[in-house]
């Protein structure tokens, strides 16, 4: 029977805090069968233990430590010993999605990853800050940025286990003009569905990371970006319309909420969009 594949690559991780606050001073976390795990230190330091098949590794974590813990099949335990407050940020990675990710893009990484217990990296810690600023519960988020963050993570972590570097990170061309309009139309006319960066790349016919990255040298800003500037443009139209509240624009619109609709039409324009009805009104009455 064939498997259906999510819309989004990263949409079976798990995200969580781990936050220890005295009188607390320890914390241990077991995990079963795991996929592979990354914890980066947010604030505060401890002294950390990874045990699996009966061996344990030892380390201190600072904030802005990172450490990856590959998948084994076998039971894992972090135990967690702070002096004081201390909190750090875990993802589970699936292992069909580092090997899907690291597929598209040309990679070929071992299957078995070496454990990194603890190391600092710019890139890796931008993207986990991303996506922890924005995770709501254990679920990382369907944001279509998010989603470049997640395969970041992972393209990032094959190369810092001496893999090779995706060859579409040497390409700096841009998109021909007839592709960028295929790119928008395509854009437009599905403003009111989520956009997946994977959905994305096939109308250039590229991975999902080469496409990203390809996209942001053409038009000068990211994907999301793009596509959020687009929505607010069309509900110009919409809110001189009337008819329909701010709440279902935001929903023909393709937006999470209406309060994500105000913010970025504010951003964008200095105004609400209530504000921007209003004087529509004075104006055109």
């Amino acid at each position: 029977m064939d498997t259906v594949q999510p819309p989004y690559p990263h949409f079976s991780w798990l995200a969580y805090w781990l936050i220890i606050e005295p009188p607390r001073v320890f914390a241990v976390h077991k995990s079963h069968h795991v996929t592979h795990q990354l914890v980066l230190t947010t604030s505060g330091a401890a002294d950390i233990s990874w045990e699996t098949r009966s061996t344990e590794t030892a380390f201190r974590a600072t904030s802005g430590d990172i450490g990856f813990f590959p998948c084994d099949r076998r039971e894992h335990t972090l135990s967690i010993t702070a002096a004081g407050d201390f909190s750090a940020y875990t993802v589970l990675l699936p292992a069909g999605h580092v090997q899907r990710v690291c597929g598209e893009e040309g990679l070929n990484p071992a299957l078995n990853l070496p454990a990194i217990p603890s190391f600092r990296d710019g890139l890796m810690q931008a993207s986990l800050v991303r996506l922890s600023s924005r995770t709501e519960g254990r679920q990382i988020s369907e944001d279509i940025g998010d989603e470049i963050a997640a395969r970041q993570i992972v393209l990032r972590l094959c190369v810092l286990v001496g893999g090779s570097v995706p060859e579409w990170q040497k390409d700096t061309s841009v998109f021909t003009p007839v592709v960028m309009r295929q790119v928008v139309a395509s854009i437009d006319a599905h403003l009111g569905v989520p956009l997946t960066l994977e959905c994305m790349a096939r109308t250039a016919g590229l991975s999902p990371g080469h496409f990203a990255r390809k996209f942001h040298q053409s038009s000068g800003e990211s994907l999301g970006r793009f596509i959020n500037r687009r929505r607010v443009a069309t509900s110009f139209a919409m809110l001189r319309a009337g008819g329909l509240s701010l709440a279902g624009i935001a929903l023909e619109l393709g937006f999470s909420s209406q309060s994500h609709f105000t913010r970025l039409f504010s951003g964008l324009s200095g105004i609400t969009p209530d504000q921007f009805r209003r004087l529509y009104r004075r104006t055109s009455g």
